[in-house]
């Protein structure tokens, strides 16, 4: 097991550097976007041929992560921490969750302001 943590803590890692670098990217092309629809555009970007998907990500973050346990604004942390969770599952056949802290691992990377 201790073999699935580490790889589990280096997919959260580099995906973590890669959407933040998507995230500086977006803000430059598009300095209008702000907020949900920068997050959108970063997670769609992310997706390539699954961008549909990104509305249902930025959703589904909003839902996980902005009413418990306390009421909160959604943030790109909170984004990126639902979109690694999503894809590493996805991709991780049989498996039904993580052995990682993986809202750690995103916190490692992605200042807290975002």
């Amino acid at each position: 097991m201790p073999f699935v943590r580490l790889a589990e803590r280096r997919y959260a890692r580099h995906a973590s550097r890669q959407l933040l670098d998507l995230f500086w990217l977006e803000q430059r092309e598009h300095p209008e976007l702000n907020g949900r629809s920068l997050y959108q555009a970063v997670v769609a970007r992310r997706l390539g041929p699954e961008a549909a998907r990104a509305a249902e990500v930025i959703r589904r973050a909003e839902e996980s992560f902005t009413d418990w346990p306390v009421e909160r604004e959604l943030r790109f942390r909170h984004v990126v921490h639902y979109q690694i969770f999503d894809e590493y599952t996805r991709r991780a056949t049989a498996r039904q969750g993580t052995r990682t802290n993986i809202g750690a691992m995103v916190a490692r990377i992605i200042p807290e302001e975002l």
